[in-house]
């Protein structure tokens, strides 16, 4: 194992400073470290990996030097065409230092959306021809890797990647951040369910906010019938909602979005706007971070999500803060046409306890497939 800080610090000693990426749980304490080293390495927030990827064939363009581009495997699949159109010698030649976290690592085990991607992660490299090492877990070993993928990067200007595994980067201290708005994304969403009349589909985006709904409805005794739990696909969930809305338009679509998934994909919103499905509602829950994968900060304080939504043809927005609000809003949301958005500003963060759904993907894909053909 190795602290997050001298993971930094044997980077930046190879003068390996500008980062840039999607955040991953497995990197969740590398990235906490490079808030507190400001100054010493130039972190930019993205908000998907093939911008990520561009941004750091850019500053290579600019400076010369060598970008870091993190992100988890998932992220790898969407990066190919930037490997394979930009970076790739027979283009552009750029080198880049991909650090990319080992979800459904075949040693381990973990969440069915990883576990092909798990499996295929070293063969996409090599089928793209891209050198990789699987980081070691000793610092002494670490320090021969970096020192090996940066004469690579020099001599060859070309991308090299660094796989890390689960539990190999450990914490140092860092400072909390502080909550600025009273709700949680979980009372939220009980104020929702509690508030519709059940008879609504509800697409929730991946990570937190399905696994709350999912135990809210544990919690009622309530059916998973008209819930589609995205696991993995981030920044899909509206987009699979879209599809429903216009295959069901008799139906009331609901989306749980959150404010990094939306920015990840957030041409969805454009399409939406262009197809006006009447039956659709596009709640957004942000908390100005990227919640599932430890609490990492997304650009979302710059973004005025109203002023997109609207641009974009939404026949209505509303923001909300408290919960006498939001209930209001929510009572009175499906009596006109949509599509509307209601963007909630909530605190980060959520319950330790909190569990993760006990139904397969597949049980939740035919329960919802059979609830829309009655």
């Amino acid at each position: 194992m190795i602290k997050a800080s001298q993971l930094i610090n044997l980077l930046t000693k190879e003068e390996l400073n500008f980062i840039t990426g999607i955040p991953c749980s497995i990197l969740k304490d590398f990235l906490s470290g490079l808030s507190e080293k400001k100054g010493q390495i130039e972190h930019i927030i993205a908000t998907s990996e093939e911008e990520a990827m561009s941004i750091g064939v850019g500053y290579y363009l600019a400076t010369a030097k060598i970008p870091i581009v993190y992100m988890q495997n998932s992220g790898l699949a969407r990066s190919v065409d930037v490997l394979t159109s930009l970076a790739n010698k027979e283009v552009y030649n750029v080198p880049i230092l991909l650090l990319i976290s080992w979800r459904g690592d075949p040693s381990k085990k973990d969440e069915p959306q990883h576990l092909k991607m798990g499996k295929i992660t070293p063969k996409i490299l090599k089928t793209l021809n891209i050198p990789y090492t699987v980081l070691s877990d000793s610092k002494p070993k670490i320090v021969k890797e970096i020192k090996v993928a940066k004469k690579y990067l020099e001599n060859n200007s070309l991308p090299y990647a660094i796989i890390i595994k689960k539990g190999l980067i450990k914490p140092d201290q860092t400072k909390k951040q502080k909550d600025v708005y009273l709700l949680s994304r979980e009372e939220t969403i009980k104020i929702i369910i509690n508030n519709l009349k059940n008879d609504e589909v509800i697409i929730s985006t991946t990570g937190k906010t399905s696994r709350e709904l999912f135990e809210y409805r544990e919690t009622k005794k309530q059916s998973h019938k008209t819930d589609f739990y995205t696991v993995g696909s981030m920044g899909c969930s509206a987009a699979i909602a879209l599809g429903i809305a216009l295959g069901k338009p008799k139906k009331k679509i609901f989306v749980f979005d959150g404010d990094g998934s939306v920015l990840m994909q957030m041409g969805s919103l454009a399409t939406i706007g262009h197809y006006l499905p009447k039956n659709f509602y596009h709640i957004i829950f942000d908390n100005n971070t990227y919640d599932s994968t430890g609490g990492q900060k997304t650009v979302s304080d710059t973004v005025n999500f109203n002023k997109i939504a609207l641009a974009c043809g939404y026949k209505n927005v509303k923001t909300v803060f408290t919960q006498k609000k939001l209930v209001n809003i929510i009572q009175n949301l499906k009596m006109s046409s949509g599509p509307k958005m209601l963007v909630i500003k909530i605190k980060n963060g959520s319950r330790k306890d909190l569990g993760r759904p006990t139904i397969t993907p597949s049980e939740n894909k035919k329960l919802l497939m059979n609830f829309l053909k009655s």
